[in-house]
């Protein structure tokens, strides 16, 4: 099945304790069913330093993978929660619409 959400996409976040916060997509994991978004689910790790200083030790911050069934897909027009439908065009392309307004979606990097 195509995927609904790729990378670069506005999102919200449907359930959690940081329900309702949006975010852009930083990166899509198909096969986990994951992905990263930007400034939501941020966790804490705490780092050890490396041999010979190679990795500064410290405790980071950064986004760890949200569900995608989690996410959903927000529409520029309305700033509101939408589905993605997908629209065969004269030209033979498939666009991705949104199922809200009809406005047409970010095309992803393999669709160019």
């Amino acid at each position: 099945m195509k995927q609904r959400i790729i990378k670069g996409d506005t999102v919200v976040l449907r359930r959690g304790r940081e329900k309702g916060k949006h975010g852009t997509v930083k990166a899509v994991f198909p096969k986990e069913g994951t992905a990263t978004v930007e400034g939501l689910n941020v966790v804490k790790r705490h780092a050890k330093q490396g041999v010979d200083g190679a990795k500064s030790a410290g405790i980071y911050e950064k986004e760890a993978p949200i569900p995608l069934c989690a996410l959903q897909i927000v529409d520029p027009k309305t700033n509101l929660p939408t589905r993605v439908r997908r629209v065969h065009k004269d030209d033979g392309t498939t666009a991705r619409v949104a199922v809200r307004s009809g406005e047409e979606l970010l095309v992803s990097a393999k669709g160019r």
